[in-house]
């Protein structure tokens, strides 16, 4: 099986985000907490899978933002090379609806920026996940209300040290209370595959390796 299009994913699915701004020492930060892929004129009463990944890269299509994740709203983004990989997983399995979440919600894809932001929050006492303790009440409604939950974050020295602080992830296996996450394990990391890897042919391999896991 090939992927699909881009062009033709657009016509299936919707992507949105929501978007809000943590203040700190004056300076408001752009932060998104979740995104969902929509199935086109599908309803959907829960996700069919939370997937993990390390943060929001670009959130240029952010306007006018909340200024906490609770008060946030739905606004539909352009989807990016990521979410169209998704988008495949989710032809391929029959899903109508997949949140996404990160280790982080600081939108910053440079990850020199992204430790400066980051140390910022830990200085001020400021979550920025929703995998730090105080956001674990909210954590366990999200990832209770799907059917699966796909560690997919990739190998960078952030995203293994996240992962770490968290208790999220070690020797190639999740950690408890979150053992029943799929993750595609790379063999010369021993960290989770991010979903889309350079080439088309990594990319399929993906699909088809992240779909034996899901039978």
């Amino acid at each position: 099986m090939s992927l699909i299009p881009a062009e033709q994913l657009k016509q299936i699915f919707s992507v949105e985000a929501k978007f809000y701004h943590a203040e700190l020492a004056n300076e408001k930060i752009l932060m998104r907490r979740e995104a969902r892929i929509k199935r086109n004129g599908a309803f959907a009463a829960r996700a069919d899978a939370v997937i993990v990944m390390i943060n929001p890269s670009n959130c240029a299509q952010a306007v006018e933002t909340a200024k906490s994740p609770q008060d946030a709203e739905w606004v539909s983004t352009r989807p990016n090379p990521t979410q169209y990989q998704l988008m495949n997983l989710m032809e391929r399995q029959g899903w109508n609806l997949a949140t996404l979440i990160n280790l982080s919600d600081i939108c910053e894809g440079n990850m020199g920026n992204f430790k400066r932001i980051e140390n910022k929050f830990n200085e001020a006492g400021v979550p920025h996940s929703l995998f730090q303790e105080e956001n674990a009440q909210e954590r366990e409604a999200l990832l209770a209300s799907a059917d699966h939950l796909i560690f997919a974050w990739g190998s960078s020295k952030v995203a293994k040290r996240l992962a770490a602080e968290f208790d999220l992830f070690h020797a190639g296996s999740p950690e408890k209370p979150f053992e029943q996450a799929k993750a595609l394990v790379a063999a010369e990391s021993g960290f989770p595959r991010h979903p889309k890897p350079a080439t088309v042919a990594d990319r399929l391999i993906w699909l088809e390796r992240m779909e034996d896991l899901l039978r």
